[in-house]
């Protein structure tokens, strides 16, 4: 054994040899499992481009037109409402006087109507009766020619009437002018009266002291209670929408090339692995820093804005979505053939 040429002949390998040092390195093959099976399970992780985004959220706040006591409040928060539903009501005492006063002021215009027309009547009237005097004088002025020309009567014994024919055909002259301007003050007055009418006061005043929503959804805040105080514009209940066809996902910046505008594409909730079809609607110009949520952690990231929305189907507002392009896995990381 001592000599320089002599070799020590190899080692059979044993089946359970090689076992043993496989068990033996398992903590690398654990985590190398875990590693595949997380990538795999991850909404989208197989995907080479994917985008995180989420359900979209709408929200409406219905506040009044008018400052006011809050009279009474009709839903409760998490009941469902549909669009047009009464909310709530105003006590408003201002509103009252002001219906009042514009009550009073279609009383006024009104009366200022009918005295015009009974003027414009009146003139019409007046005109008339000088018209008649007017050809009164005209058939006596021209019986005393017709005698004076056949000597029935003296010349000193007929009175003269072009004076007075005279004065009346100047003041039967400035009739028109008067009843053209009644006519202009009484159509004046007559727009006054359809602009104010009583319908539309009453809608103003239910416009004015009513609460209600334009969109369905449910009630997820109340804001105030009855018999507080609420001013114009401040919020008594906040509604958001319980279904939602719009996603709103983030494009980082270095992926601006992986989808455009009118590309189908595929959303995948992260909840229960839902898939649906979509078509992207829009994608903002500016880029900014934007909160998103990458599956694992919230971030603030630079990037753009993406509306898509769903074929059919519809999704939880606020629930978590991952998109990627509509093509296959294979041709998103090896290209199309």
């Amino acid at each position: 054994m001592t000599k320089s040429t002599f070799k020590r002949p190899p080692l059979r390998q044993r089946r359970r040899h090689l076992f043993r040092q496989l068990f033996n390195g398992w903590p690398w093959l654990v985590w190398l499992a875990a590693a595949i099976l997380a990538v795999v399970l991850l909404p989208g992780g197989m995907y080479r481009v994917r985008f995180f985004g989420k359900a979209e959220k709408i929200y409406e706040y219905v506040s009044p037109l008018e400052n006011g006591r809050l009279k009474t409040l009709n839903v409760e928060l998490g009941d469902q409402v549909d669009a047009g539903e009464l909310i709530g009501e105003l006590d408003n005492e201002s509103l009252a006087t002001e219906l009042l006063m514009d009550q009073a002021s279609l009383m006024k215009t009104r009366d200022k109507v009918h005295s015009i027309r009974y003027e414009l009547e009146s003139m019409k009237l007046e005109q008339a009766k000088t018209d008649a005097q007017l050809r009164a004088l005209e058939a006596q002025q021209k019986r005393n020619q017709n005698l004076l020309e056949q000597r029935l009567v003296l010349e000193q014994n007929m009175e003269d009437l072009t004076p007075q024919i005279e004065a009346t055909q100047v003041v039967l002259d400035r009739y028109p002018t008067v009843i053209h301007q009644l006519e202009a003050r009484l159509k004046d007055a007559e727009k006054d009266t359809d602009r104010f009418n009583s319908s539309d006061l009453a809608d103003l005043m239910a416009a004015q002291s009513r609460l209600t929503t334009t969109m369905p959804g449910v009630v997820a805040e109340v804001l105030h209670q009855p018999g507080d105080i609420v001013e114009t514009g401040d919020p008594v209940v906040r509604v958001s929408n319980v279904s939602t066809r719009r996603v709103i996902a983030f494009m980082p910046e270095a992926k601006r090339m992986d989808l455009a505008i009118g590309e189908r594409c595929r959303i995948i909730t992260q909840t229960n692995r839902d898939r649906h079809l979509g078509v992207v609607k829009s994608i903002t110009a500016d880029i900014r820093k934007l909160p998103v949520n990458t599956g694992f952690s919230d971030q603030m990231l630079m990037g753009r804005r993406i509306v898509i929305e769903l074929d059919n189907g519809e999704l939880i507002p606020g629930e978590q979505v991952v998109v990627v392009p509509d093509i296959s896995i294979f041709e998103q990381w090896f290209g199309k053939k």
